[in-house]
């Protein structure tokens, strides 16, 4: 059974949506050169995000994309876009924002998500990511934990893919 959204699901506003703020670090056996040029090339780095399926380059620091994704029984077609705010080299950080709609089941997600880099050793490289995501829609009817553990085992396999890509494997 699926439960009704609870409080800090929905939030008394109007539509359904359920806030999910992550942080989450990861370990990359690369230098943070290497690691820095592929976070920072936009259509490179988001084909390490399982169900990516197509990013394209629209002007300036915006780009446009489409992903795919299975939250339980559901499969979601999300397109959207995706704007780079900031890249900032000499702090080893970068933010962007994205917005994507579902318009099958109706609802979407949009979210800010920031970047830092830190040097663990001369290959090796942790990566923060601080993501602030609001579900929107029938999408926010999953509810937190759902979406929490989707994002995790998400991320596991961005890292798993990151690593493959720097390392050639």
């Amino acid at each position: 059974g699926v439960d009704p959204p609870g409080p800090g699901a929905g939030g008394g506003q109007s539509g359904r949506q359920a806030r999910v703020n992550f942080e989450q670090r990861l370990t990359v056996a690369a230098p943070r050169e290497a690691v820095w040029e592929l976070v920072t090339d936009i259509p490179q780095v988001a084909l390490c995000i399982p169900g990516v399926t197509k990013v394209e380059h629209v002007e300036g620091s915006r780009y446009r994309g489409t992903m795919t994704v299975s939250v339980g029984p559901i499969r979601l077609n999300l397109e959207g876009n995706i704007s780079v705010e900031r890249q900032d080299k000499a702090t080893w950080t970068a933010a962007m924002k994205a917005d994507a709609a579902e318009r099958r089941i109706g609802g979407g997600v949009d979210a800010t998500v920031s970047l830092t880099l830190a040097e663990k050793g001369p290959a090796e490289t942790e990566m923060l990511i601080t993501t602030v995501a609001n579900f929107l829609g029938r999408v926010g009817e999953f509810g937190q934990p759902v979406i929490r553990k989707k994002a995790d085992s998400t991320l596991q396999d961005f890292a798993k893919n990151l690593q493959k890509k720097l390392t050639g494997g």
